[in-house]
């Protein structure tokens, strides 16, 4: 598979599993090897592969729905290494209450012998 989409298919992999509320499918997409980061809206930064599973559980614990389009992105390659920042156009249902906005949000990825792994997560809430 080329590169680049075999990059976007394991970005698509991590919403997907975000909207499915999927922990088996987040944790296989997460770097076993490397430090791991996460910042997810309003949040601290959240580092460790246990306290970035544990904030997803805690997330999918609380959340109904969870609905995301991709509206805009941008997809570089470097080596190993491979960054996508994208527009997160979503909408959750949280404690019964509907949300809907938009989030800018940074994935970064390493690639292992041909498949990639997220080391870093980032997202920051679009401010109307």
């Amino acid at each position: 598979m080329e590169t680049t989409d075999s990059l976007i298919e394991a970005n698509t992999r991590f919403y997907r599993a975000f909207e499915l509320f999927d922990i088996e499918e987040m944790n296989e997409l997460w770097d076993k090897e490397l430090a791991v980061t996460c910042i997810h809206p309003g949040w601290p930064l959240i580092q460790g592969r246990k306290e970035i599973l544990q904030s997803w559980i805690n997330i999918f614990n609380n959340t109904m729905v969870m609905q995301f389009t991709i509206i805009e992105s941008s997809i570089t390659i470097e080596g190993e290494w491979g960054w996508i920042v994208c527009t997160e156009s979503l909408r959750s249902v949280v404690n019964g209450k509907v949300n809907e906005g938009r989030v800018e949000a940074t994935n970064i990825f390493r690639r292992v012998e041909n498949q990639w792994y997220l080391v870093h997560h980032h997202g920051s809430p679009i401010i109307n």
